[in-house]
């Protein structure tokens, strides 16, 4: 098979596994033969302007839409750019496929630039790694995309050259009947529980009916990971607040005497000791693979099935109808008791003024950073696809690109971008494409020209001093309208609360500059993560 018809046979798979939509940052030769292939059969590409922004694009709108979502890179550079952004995917449980074009082995045996082994550097951060160009492409292709979609889902990456020699793939192992009922031991440790909290992680986005089927009514506390977030509305009496693997969700999980996992996945906790004593009965879809949380029984199989089992055992408790919310409110006024701003606006108070003025399902796409803390703490959502983070991997440049995806993924939808000075200077040629495409984005920065948590971590001896955190003040405002779209700056509660009721009033992009005063985060971070 030559390029063009492994292109077809490629292309063709991943729209028949639902896919519509691909993004990339192409090279030429085979690269352009696979956009064309993906045209041809009614999808439609996007192109960014670097590679990790283009898998980051491609990994939230396969998790927004569950559909399995193609990324074209180029060999060498494209690919090692991409590798960030495949981590993301790797790690938040998005199907991803990655499409890389290699060096032609055949016809340059002996030429060694741009060349290197491909497949051993996504290896680790991915489901599959294969090369394509065997007879036997169509099979290749079909597994690779049923793989992806597989729980836990995840990225492949398929590197494309034609005269190379794939091995064939064969179909998926037959699974066995998933258990869809508890086991005796954990029925009796629920049916016993007089204060349980629930647990909600990335697993339980797949059953999120049955999940609040399970919750509804009941006196409960639930927490949810930052991928969970909104499978129990935070409107509801039941909804806690955040799960970390920080101090802010203590108080409950100390008060518990049994924790019911669903879906949860440690790679969303933060590297802290899981310090409490109740027993743990964690209910997933997949396997867990860390050892980090002990007297857990772990309950692997049919997820919606055992959710609604749970459900039939889950006794009266001695919670009060209040508990969820008291905790929730006590923590979140912990949060703000920092010290008021004297050069600028609060960050939680950008959060706040936006999340006050947002049209109801408003989707926040938020970078990482200091700004994340008060920005996920405070965002209030009715449901999961409205607010969007780098959870597993918690990598900056993640805003931008996934607002991208989201406002392509929810057409209609209003998009707000949460993102740091830092975060912006790494994705700002994206930009361009927010105005490519006239989406109803609204980029807020947070603009304090340093990189506020790093200056927070960093120790008293030898941290670098001010040039390892500090940028030169940018006016992102002016680069806004460089790029074509309004752009304003903010410095008081009344100039944010104009700008922000001028973006949301308006369709296409627009980017609010705020001046944040920073010494509130260090008071932020001790409350979310800090000592009790």
């Amino acid at each position: 098979m030559n390029a063009a018809e492994i292109s077809t046979v490629l292309a063709t798979a991943i729209a028949q596994g639902g896919g519509d939509t691909a993004f990339g940052m192409p090279g030429g030769g085979n690269n352009l033969d696979f956009i064309g292939a993906v045209e041809a059969v009614g999808m439609r590409f996007v192109l960014a302007h670097a590679e990790t922004p283009a898998a980051i694009m491609a990994s939230v709108y396969a998790d927004l839409t569950d559909r399995p979502t193609a990324c074209v890179i180029t060999r060498g550079p494209g690919a090692a750019s991409a590798v960030n952004g495949v981590a993301n995917a790797m790690l938040d449980r998005q199907p991803v496929i990655i499409v890389a074009d290699a060096v032609d082995s055949a016809a340059y045996p002996r030429i060694a630039h741009q060349r290197f082994d491909q497949l051993t550097l996504f290896a680790p951060i991915v489901k599959w790694a294969v090369t394509l160009g065997c007879e036997r492409t169509d099979i290749t292709a079909e597994h690779a995309v049923r793989l992806s979609m597989t729980q836990p889902r995840g990225p492949v990456f398929l590197n494309f050259d034609p005269p190379g020699q794939s091995p064939v793939a064969g179909p998926p192992a037959e699974v066995a009947a998933e258990i869809a009922v508890l086991p005796e031991d954990a029925v009796d440790l629920i049916s016993r529980a007089t204060r349980p909290v629930i647990l909600l992680g990335v697993g339980a986005r797949h059953v999120r009916e049955s999940v609040r089927s399970l919750v509804k009514g009941t006196k409960v506390p639930v927490l949810t990971t930052y991928r969970a977030k909104g499978l129990v509305p935070d409107s509801w009496p039941n909804a806690a607040g955040m799960l970390t693997g920080a101090t802010m969700e203590a108080p409950l999980l100390e008060s518990a005497d049994l924790i019911l996992m669903v879906g949860v996945d440690t790679v969303e906790f933060i590297p802290n000791a899981w310090p409490y004593e109740a027993p743990v009965i964690s209910l997933a879809a997949w396997a867990e693979t860390s050892p980090y949380i002990s007297s857990v029984l772990e309950i692997v199989g049919d997820l919606d099935g055992l959710v609604r089992d749970a459900t039939r055992h889950l006794p009266e408790t001695t919670w009060t109808p209040e508990a969820a919310h008291q905790h929730r409110a006590a923590e979140t006024q912990r949060l703000l008791a920092g010290p008021s701003p004297v050069d600028g606006l609060a960050p939680e108070t950008v959060v706040q003024r936006a999340r006050a003025l947002a049209p109801a399902g408003t989707i926040a796409t938020v970078d990482a950073g200091a700004h994340m803390l008060p920005a996920m703490e405070l965002w209030d959502v009715e449901n999961e696809d409205e607010a969007l983070i780098s959870s597993g991997l918690a990598t900056m440049g993640f805003a931008v690109p996934a607002a991208i995806a989201a406002a392509l993924a929810r057409p209609g939808r209003r998009v707000v971008c949460f993102v740091g000075d830092g975060g912006l200077g790494m994705t700002l040629g994206e930009l361009e494409t927010l105005r490519r495409y006239d989406l109803t984005v609204t980029v807020v920065v947070f603009n304090d020209s340093r990189l506020s948590l790093i200056a927070i971590k960093a120790k008293p001896e030898g941290n670098g001093g001010d040039d390892a955190v500090t940028f030169r003040a940018i006016d992102f405002a002016a680069v806004a309208t460089a790029y074509g779209f309004p752009g304003v700056r903010v410095a008081t509660v009344d100039e944010l609360d104009r700008a922000l009721s001028a973006s949301f009033s308006d369709s296409g992009p627009s980017l609010i500059d705020a001046r944040v005063d920073p010494r509130g985060y260090a008071h932020i971070l001790n409350a979310v993560r800090g000592k009790r």
